[in-house]
């Protein structure tokens, strides 16, 4: 038993380290990421670092690095018309337009000018998509979108190692409130966030990723269960929603196809968040309730 406790224990610790890896390469996206860098980040010398990574996450560092630098770019292509193929080469760490439409052809198959004319709430990109999200016929309609400044969030967070779907999101809370409530740390003005980094029409499924947050206090800087990120200061596209679970990401499609393309705004590299309210899981009569926030610039 104690033998069991322990594994599990290492393999939450080994989980945190890739993790701070993986924020690290994430936070530094348009620029030189150094995966020796990362492997300092995450504790480990690099040749323990590609190996522990890739059995903790099923891809090496460089094959992830150079993943989410081609979804960060088809995001843009999809969502920011307005912007340039150079300006989403520069901001996904590329050096010329040039050798990233090179790369984005060869990791899509397909021109990036191409895919930029592809319109979001299409159906999903069969090079794309392996496991097609839930869809519903319903048409989503969104509350009035408020634009205001968001204070800068410090967050513990877990998360979930099996995407988007209900199993790896409800066990991603469960070791976040277990870990909470040893530590005393869920309270009145405790924030319950869930930040969904991906949008599962342009990453598979299953490498969507989801993360189970609350608001800690700025002194805590490290734990060797939980990870630890900052969201700093910035301006919110933000509309309070009440819906059930398969209507939350027609909720987050309805966005980026009716609003933001008129909205003279821009998304910025912080991901979007849901600041939750309440839920089904603690009041049965009830809907999902919360903030969804895009973090926004001007155009």
């Amino acid at each position: 038993m104690a033998s069991s406790y322990l594994s599990q224990r290492n393999r939450e610790d080994y989980e945190n380290r890739v993790e701070k890896a993986i924020q690290f390469m994430t936070r530094n996206l348009a620029g030189d990421v150094n995966l020796e860098a990362a492997a300092r980040e995450a504790g480990f010398s690099p040749f323990h670092f590609h190996r522990i990574f890739t059995a903790i996450t099923g891809e090496t560092p460089q094959d992830f690095l150079t993943r989410i630098r081609m979804e960060h770019a088809a995001n843009f292509l999809l969502k920011s018309p307005a912007l340039s193929i150079t300006s989403i080469a520069f901001a996904c760490g590329y050096s010329s337009a040039s050798a990233f439409a090179r790369s984005f052809k060869r990791f899509y198959g397909i021109p990036a000018g191409k895919f930029a004319r592809q319109n979001v709430g299409e159906e999903p990109h069969a090079w794309v998509t392996a496991n097609k999200p839930p869809r519903t016929t319903a048409d989503v309609k969104l509350p009035e979108m408020a634009i205001r400044p968001m204070a800068a969030l410090h967050l513990a967070f877990f998360r979930s190692y099996q995407g988007y779907t209900p199993e790896g999101i409800r066990t991603a809370w469960v070791r976040m409130f277990q870990w909470a409530q040893g530590r005393n740390l869920l309270t009145l003005n405790t924030r319950l966030i869930a930040i969904s980094y991906d949008d599962p029409e342009i990453t598979r499924m299953s490498r969507c990723r989801y993360y189970a947050c609350i608001t800690v206090p700025d002194e805590m800087k490290h734990d060797n269960r939980a990870g630890i990120m900052d969201i700093p200061e910035h301006m919110g596209a933000i509309c309070r929603l009440e819906c059930d679970a398969d209507e939350i990401l027609p909720s987050y499609r309805a966005v980026y196809r009716d609003w933001l393309p008129e909205s003279g705004f821009l998304m910025t590299d912080i991901p979007p968040y849901e600041v939750y309210y309440n839920a089904p899981e603690a009041d049965p009569t009830s809907k999902y309730v919360f903030d969804l926030v895009i973090p926004v610039e001007p155009l």
